[in-house]
């Protein structure tokens, strides 16, 4: 696959986040997706985020970015190397920019969202101008 190939993925993704019902309402300006791959599963954990008020839930459930998540994991693995387990893709809306960071192996877990952590993933998960 090649760097244009991957780009069009990171692209996809972004549309299909802005797009879903969790965050196509418009009232962010801020968005971040956390997407674990750990245990063999997928689990995405999303947050919108408004002018340094608490982040608010808002998990999208587009079968269209679970498919552009897959073929961004494939598409970043490298050879001798276990792909990503945790992506995080972060959206700045008055920009239109997307950052992804990618957590491998031991350094996933602090990416792990759980009741008791929720809030301070979220919080790290925002993005910063």
């Amino acid at each position: 696959m090649t760097a244009a190939d991957r780009d069009a993925l990171v692209h996809a993704i972004g549309r299909a986040i802005v797009a879903d019902p969790a965050a196509a309402d418009g009232d962010w300006d801020g968005y971040a997706l956390v997407a674990d791959y750990a245990d063999g599963s997928r689990r995405l954990s999303g947050f919108r985020y408004r002018d340094g008020e608490a982040p608010r839930p808002a998990t999208p459930r587009s079968p269209a970015l679970e498919s552009a998540l897959d073929a961004l994991r494939d598409a970043t693995r490298t050879e001798d190397q276990a792909p990503w387990t945790v992506c995080i893709v972060r959206i700045q809306r008055a920009t239109a920019k997307v950052a992804l960071e990618f957590a491998y192996d031991d350094d996933a877990a602090q990416w792990q969202v759980t009741p008791a952590r929720l809030g301070e993933i979220a919080e790290r998960a925002r993005p910063r101008g």
